[in-house]
């Protein structure tokens, strides 16, 4: 039984550290939005965990990054975006 508790621990502190070193690897980076190439469909706002995404419907509909100094570089909502609409730039 002991062993089932150090393994899970083990595999937690894995899962934990291995989070925070992908939230903190690109401090100088944020996430910029192609405008041409976003069909709205909103997966990128629902995967990012900081809420710095926010859909803003103009004469089209696009995402708009609402907190780019919360944004981490996390890569999340670029994983989950279909048509390359999302790209990381450097931080000014």
């Amino acid at each position: 039984m002991n062993v089932v508790y150090i393994v899970m621990g083990t595999l937690l502190l894995l899962c934990i550290s291995g989070n925070l070193h992908r939230r903190q690897k690109n401090r100088n980076s944020v996430i910029s939005v192609v405008e041409n190439n976003c069909t709205g469909c909103g997966r990128c706002v629902k995967r990012c965990s900081r809420r710095v995404l926010e859909m803003v419907r103009n004469e089209t509909i696009y995402i708009a990054v609402k907190y780019p100094d919360k944004c981490t570089a996390c890569g999340d909502c670029l994983s989950r975006c279909k048509f390359s609409a999302l790209k990381l730039v450097e931080r000014l």
